[in-house]
């Protein structure tokens, strides 16, 4: 992991602390080549620039970010690079981290401090208090109202980040507890009076993974004006401080909208810098604008709601579109899971099947999201992500209920991951249906396609019959490549095949041909296996499980469907208790990489270790023609449900170059 030295020094304790601030001067330009939106403009002529006072309240939560690798040590000596003119503070609360990477902050107690420009200085110090609790955020909320007044407030989260199920702020001194949507409601309808005519605050903003959603615009629509958030994980380096606080001290004006463009553009660069760009979001969103954006999303819920009991294969249809939707935080069954997705590209690959309501809620996302920067690998962004439920995760879909503004798809996912509706909820779509009963339908029993024979044609094709009842049931059909050993029964997973090309679905026949070409991907001519994270008609992500010098990670791999070249985006730990970690390794030379596969057969699955190899400088992913030996190919069917089963395995050979199915 990169980090930057922290330049923290010692200081005189006298009746307050006091922080020296060192750095580099200067301010970071603006990114040229980052995505624009011309709205950013229009927002500011309509928004009255002003000279007033500003007050940054920053809830600055360490956890292992901090006290493992320095990271919020690092971002406010950036911040203590800046100069600011006295009409500008920050007020700090420091907490959550069990020690700091510097000689001043303590891990044992609740710091506050204030920076005005020339140095960091503690005005209070207060009994251990954990970081996740909507009391401790209410607590420093109040005492910045009433100690750090402002014509222009901003509260600034910082830490961990686990999207519309999990929150912010993971307190590694009280159990990994997190701040979840509705306590950060609550600790702010304690502190000031919400308005949506006139929110108190001018911005809430978030330097946290996948915190860009529609539900936490949901819950600060009438407490500030605008949200700046990512969509997708952010890499542990965070915002540039230096350089959206020095363009703020520069000119006290500035209107909101450019200042978050500043944040996101400042961020890009920063990104671009030390190679993070290609997965990199960040966007900034009108909360005025929320109210309609939910109601026409909620339309859509209804839509979808009307569709799943009246059509038995809406739910596999819905669940295909999900499927193609570009997802953030991991999303496969080795990482974990999120169930974060873009909300406006969900609505793009199922405007076929809600064809009444997806361009209202298109439209209100354009409408809502003034600006936004996005990486190449992130370019289906739209800058706010929704809740799918990939893992069908019930204690995740409870957490979402509680956070949700969408009545309509609260009912949704409870009928897609419970297979049952509440009472409440079937009133509600027996109202859609204008006050018709309706039968509640069972999810499809998959277990019936398990071990399904597969018919090999022309000795070199797989062919899998299911038929168009049964295909319609199903989210995902994909194919695994096996490695076969010598004793007939035990298989060695290469993972899951995914870019279009090599698989021929016939989704109305319920006909999947394999198109395998002899090829799997590969590092440096070490085959790996495969987790499809998502594909769509640019690219596809993979997650490759490995072990970076000793330790089990994921490498993150994208691959240019129209080049068909590959990508090594870096390497990232599993999500831990549905959060994902800000921290992305690039591979550098010298390193070792021993890839992970998993040997498989009747009765169990093993991790299995492939030999241990070096990175150099022209490290490269590509694919690989496999060498001559025996491989196998099974069919994975997946449900709405999540619940998948296996086709019968097929063994081919590869000799001489030539594949041929014994």
């Amino acid at each position: 992991m990169k980090k930057r030295l922290a330049c923290f020094i010692s200081v005189m304790m006298v009746s307050v602390m006091t922080l020296s601030a060192c750095g580099s001067d200067g301010i970071i330009e603006f990114n040229p080549d980052a995505p624009a939106d011309e709205k950013v403009s229009e927002a500011e002529e309509q928004e009255e620039k002003s000279d007033g006072s500003w007050a940054v309240y920053w809830y600055l939560c360490g956890s292992d970010l901090e006290s493992e690798y320095g990271c919020a040590t690092d971002d406010m000596n950036e911040m203590m690079s800046v100069k600011l003119p006295e009409n500008v503070k920050f007020v700090i609360q420091t907490g959550g981290a069990s020690t700091w990477q510097n000689e001043v902050i303590s891990g044992k107690k609740i710091g506050r401090y204030e920076y005005s420009g020339e140095e960091l200085t503690q005005i209070e110090e207060i009994k251990q208090a954990n970081m996740g609790k909507s009391s401790t955020l209410s607590d420093f909320l109040s005492f910045c109202n009433e100690n750090y007044p402002a014509d222009h407030k901003i509260v600034l989260f910082w830490d961990h980040g686990g999207g519309s199920t999990m929150g912010v702020a993971q307190d590694e001194n009280f159990d990994l507890d997190m701040l979840s949507l509705p306590e950060m409601r609550k600790a702010f309808e304690e502190t000031c009076e919400v308005s949506a005519e006139n929110p108190p605050y001018d911005m809430v903003a978030f330097d946290t993974c996948l915190m860009a959603t529609v539900d936490v615009a949901n819950i600060f629509k009438d407490v500030a004006k605008y949200l700046v958030a990512s969509e997708e994980t952010e890499p542990e380096i965070g915002w540039s401080y230096d350089g959206w606080i020095q363009a703020l001290a520069d000119d006290t004006t500035i209107s909101l909208p450019e200042l978050g463009k500043v944040i996101c553009d400042t961020y890009y660069k920063a990104c671009e810098e030390r190679d993070y760009d290609d997965e990199a979001t960040l966007s900034v969103t009108d909360l005025s604008k929320t109210d309609t954006l939910l109601a026409a999303y909620n339309k859509l819920g209804d839509e979808a709601l009307v569709n799943v009991v009246s059509d038995e294969s809406f739910a596999g249809k819905f669940s295909r579109a999900a499927k193609k939707t570009e997802n953030y935080g991991g999303n496969t069954k080795n990482s974990g899971y999120s169930d974060m997705a873009d909300m406006g590209d969900l609505v793009k690959h199922a405007k076929e099947i809600l064809p009444n309501s997806s361009q209202e809620v298109l439209d209100a996302i354009k409408d809502a999201v003034v600006y936004q920067v996005k990486g190449k690998f992130k370019s289906h962004a739209n800058g706010l992500s929704c809740y799918i439920s990939y893992s069908n995760d019930k204690d995740k879909l409870k957490d979402y209920i509680k956070a949700s503004g969408t009545e309509a798809f609260n009912h949704f996912y409870t009928y897609k991951v419970t297979d049952d509706l509440s009472q409440k909820g079937y009133e509600y779509v027996s109202a859609l249906l204008g006050g018709e009963d309706f039968e509640i339908e069972e999810h499809f029993d998959i277990s019936s396609l398990e071990d399904k024979a597969l018919k090999i044609v022309d000795g070199s094709t797989a062919v899998l019959k299911i038929g168009k009842k049964n295909a319609e049931q199903l989210a995902d059909v994909s194919y695994e490549l096996l490695m076969a050993l010598d004793d007939g029964e035990t298989f060695v997973s290469l993972g899951a095949a995914g870019t279009p090309d090599d698989i021929d679905a016939d989704w109305e026949k319920g006909i999947f041909k394999d198109n395998f070409r002899g090829m799997w991907g590969a590092i440096d001519g070490n085959l790996v296996f495969m987790e499809l994270v998502v594909c769509n008609d640019d690219y596809t992500l993979y997650q490759v499980p490995i072990k970076l010098n000793g330790e089990e990670t994921f490498l993150a791999v994208a691959c240019d469907n129209a080049s068909h070249e590959f990508a090594i985006l870096g390497a990232h730990d599993e999500l831990e208790h549905g959060v994902a970690p800000k921290s992305v390794t690039k591979l550098k030379a010298g390193d070792k990489v021993t890839p992970i596969l998993f040997m498989m057969n009747k009765d169990d699955v093993q991790e299995f270790e492939m030999d241990t190899f070096k990175v150099t400088e022209d490290t490269t992913f590509a694919e690989e023609e496999l060498g001559d030996g025996k491989y196998a190919i099974l069919f994975e069917m997946t449900g709405t449900d999540g619940k998948y089963a296996m086709s019968d395995v097929e063994v081919f050979e590869v000799k001489n170059g030539v594949m041929e199915y014994l």
